[in-house]
């Protein structure tokens, strides 16, 4: 063969070789919320989207895949929306895929393809095929001190435990209004039904100053003493939550304050916190940053926050655990966003566990879940399989980074039916413990109680079902 048929032969194989890496069928590994996902294209007109930190975003249905015009269509997916594609393949042999999801029939495709932080709808992946190196890049080895031991211990302390919700937390959601003393005896039925701690939900932002140095109403400061200090003598260990703060963990904000003084002014909080408690027992009284931070703080500003507030109240309390939630209100699939002060190991991972969110929320407007309702919860395999994945997640990546994990908030309205409440609320404390989670069910009053105040009596079918003795 002479040396032009060669060179001929050779482009002919580069580029057969282009051609079949110019596919999107197969495999794609990408993140999305700093986790793997995967995008399946198979060769029959199928699809699958699966992340591993959230299977909400789970999706399959049929793909439609127009090579000339580099789009892909979804016409109909399994949460019941469709998507119209356009992507791009990049010469290191990448690919950049834009979806805009939508109602079936009423899709508009994206004018480019690359992030578009300006749409809820439109959705970036930048995919390749190397999963290796995603999770390396996802999962990079630890150096885990003996330090971090003293955290784990202190989880276990906290056990299973429930939100004291709607006594001190100041919520004005319909349904919510019980914000009312609270007897010690009901502190006390706490203990003696099982729970071992409870996460006290405290609007503190409603009972102080709005002038520097943001004093804490000394009265308030007694009402939250003696609910701690009657749960503490009842055997509960006690996390004080920071709740419901307008600009930082609410949608709104407040006229009183601008929002950049709303950080300092969590500051000054906790720093009073800190002082007020700082003589009671390491062992089973905790920290509880802040409950749920907002996506308008995003997480690199809940990020400075932690390492502002751990920095506020070591030198007062060095031997406090201190909790600290996901940002973006407190999702789990969120975890990865977490960044810590690098010597900082007493501290414990709280996330939060809502999923399948018609059937735990269902009939609630402010959740967008006034139009579900009826809706049961089985507990067959393949509805705890999504559930399982997701804390299987949770366990990995407290494992990977060495981090104790808290699920502050779980549970069921109890408008759903009683049966499939106790299956849900069984299943998810069962599964919690099973990995080494300390858990605070949601939580003791309307609309989510599992007590009914007006005969004083809990509801005994779903402490049954929780196995909390």
């Amino acid at each position: 063969m002479n040396i032009k048929h060669t060179l001929l032969a050779a482009a002919v194989i580069l580029l057969s070789a282009c051609e079949k890496e110019q596919t999107i069928m197969g495999e794609w590994y990408g993140l999305r919320d700093k986790a793997l996902v995967t995008l399946s294209f198979d060769e029959d007109g199928t699809f699958s989207i699966t992340s591993e930190s959230n299977s909400n975003y789970d999706i399959q249905g049929n793909y439609v895949w127009d090579k000339s015009a580099m789009t892909v269509d979804l016409p109909q997916t399994t949460n019941g929306m469709g998507a119209a594609g356009l992507y791009r393949f990049n010469p290191d042999g990448t690919l950049d895929l834009n979806l805009n999801f939508g109602r079936p029939g009423n899709l508009e495709r994206p004018l480019t393809v690359g992030p578009d932080p300006s749409s809820y709808t439109n959705t970036y992946f930048h995919l390749s095929r190397d999963k290796a190196s995603l999770e390396a890049e996802l999962n990079p080895k630890q150096d885990i001190p003996a330090e971090a031991a003293l955290a784990f211990e202190r989880n276990k302390r906290l056990g299973a435990g429930i939100n004291l919700n709607a006594v001190v937390d100041g919520n004005l959601h319909p349904g919510y209004e019980c914000d009312a003393p609270l007897a010690d005896d009901e502190i006390r039925s706490i203990a003696e039904v099982g729970f071992k701690s409870i996460r006290l939900d405290v609007c503190w932002a409603k009972h102080a100053s709005f002038e520097y140095p943001y004093t804490i109403d000394p009265a308030f400061f007694a009402k939250v003493d003696h609910i701690v200090d009657v749960a503490l003598d009842a055997g509960l260990a006690v996390s004080i939550d920071q709740h419901y703060y307008p600009y930082i963990n609410m949608g709104g904000g407040d006229d009183n304050i601008s929002e950049n003084d709303n950080y300092e002014r969590l500051v000054s909080f906790w720093e009073q916190i800190a002082r007020h408690y700082k003589d009671y027992s390491d062992e089973t009284l905790f920290f509880d940053l802040l409950n749920e931070p907002n996506p308008h703080m995003g997480a690199d500003k809940w990020n400075e926050m932690i390492a502002r507030l751990i920095k506020t109240i070591r030198p007062i309390n060095p031997g406090r655990t201190i909790i600290v939630g996901t940002p973006n209100l407190g999702q789990h699939w969120t975890l990865n966003y977490l960044d810590f002060p690098k010597d900082e190991w007493n501290l414990i991972v709280e996330f939060h566990y809502y999923l399948p969110h018609l059937f735990t929320h269902q009939g609630l407007a402010y959740a967008m879940a006034e139009q579900s309702k009826d809706v049961a919860w089985s507990g067959t395999e393949e509805e705890k399989a999504p559930i399982l994945r997701d804390l299987d997640y949770c366990q990995k990546w407290g494992e990977t980074h060495g981090r104790p994990l808290n699920m502050g908030e779980y549970g069921a309205v109890n408008t759903a039916d009683e049966a499939s409440r106790c299956r849900y609320l069984g299943f998810m404390r069962e599964a919690s413990e099973a990995r080494g989670f300390s858990s605070h069910l949601w939580g003791y009053r309307e609309p989510f109680m599992i007590r009914d105040e007006k005969t004083g009596e809990w509801i005994q079918p779903i402490l049954d079902a929780m196995k909390l003795k």
